[in-house]
Order: structure tokens, then sequence, then C-alpha cells
């Protein structure tokens, strides 16, 4: 597994809409086993998200973020752990643990469990939608520009997202 962190210097930094530096590290069998530094635009989300797919990223982790980047992270596929604060070294020990605990990494404001955006953080922080939700997103994202890729099935031309509308089911 790979985990990209928004870095600035040796702590997460503290809004991903300003940060410039991501630090990738693999994980395996609970170790890290392998680190490199990308640096990349954050007004650029789109490409952001194809170059984390490129690398194999499967969570990113971040401090402060805006609901447009943060929607189309999490609609590309990525778990996304954000409005974390601290060392970088103790974000990913805490990541490693079988059960993380992230109440002593959750940015100041952030309490009882629930993050600004207004989500409760879960296992992996904060899990907003279910896989086929995200799906459903992104391909709403590709039909209205905001994002160059959706969710992968070229066979579905996406005319039923059309016709239910958004949220329709």
């Amino acid at each position: 597994m790979k985990v990209a962190v928004t870095v600035w210097e040796d702590r997460v930094s503290p809004v991903f809409d300003s940060a410039r530096n991501l630090l990738i590290a693999e994980i395996e069998n609970a170790r890290i086993i392998d680190t490199s530094y990308q640096q990349f635009n954050p007004e650029m989300v789109s490409q952001l998200a194809s170059m984390l797919r490129t690398e194999g990223v499967d969570v990113i982790i971040c401090g402060a973020i805006s609901e447009g980047p943060a929607t189309l992270l999490e609609a590309a596929g990525f778990d996304l752990i954000s409005f974390i604060a601290g060392d970088v070294d103790k974000v990913f020990k805490n990541f490693i643990q079988e059960d993380p605990v992230w109440t002593e990494l959750i940015m100041p404001g952030c309490r009882r469990n629930i993050c600004c955006r207004g989500r409760i953080r879960e296992r992996l922080a904060m899990k907003s939608i279910v896989r086929e939700e995200r799906a459903i997103e992104g391909c709403e994202l590709k039909m209205s520009g905001r994002i160059d890729s959706c969710c992968g099935d070229k066979s579905n031309d996406h005319r039923d997202i059309k016709s239910r509308g958004r949220f329709g089911r």
C-alpha cells in the first residue's frame, strides 16, 4: 500500500490548497519500506490524481482541504484522511497501526470524531461515500468537465446519471 502525505518540512502541511510537496511512503507488513517526494500543484487536482494513480497511491493524508479538491480526490477513488496535523513520522506510525486512532493528530477545531467537513471519522478517518457512490460521483464530475476521468466503465455512456440527476436512484 502507498500513502501520500502533504508535507511542509517534517510536518503535515496545514492546508492542502497551498501545499506543494507530497511524501509518498510504501508500506508493507506495517513497515515503511520506501519513500519518495513529489512536487504538485494543488490547483491542478485532476493532474495530481493521475500522478497518484500512476504512483499506486491508495490513501492521501493532509491538513485542511477545501470541499472541491476533497470531492475530486474521493471521486477519483482515493481514501482521504484530512484535517490531520503534526509530525509526519508520528502520522505514519499512527497510520500503520492495525486500528489507528487519530485523536492526537486531529487539527484544532475538529472535535468529537467529526471533522470540519461534517463527516464522521471512521477506520481511515473519513470515508464519506461508498465505492459505488464514488464511481457515480466521478462520472458526474466527468460529465461536468471538472475531472478528466471517471469510473472507468467504457461501456457506460452515463445517460442514466443524466436522467436520474445528481442524487437520484
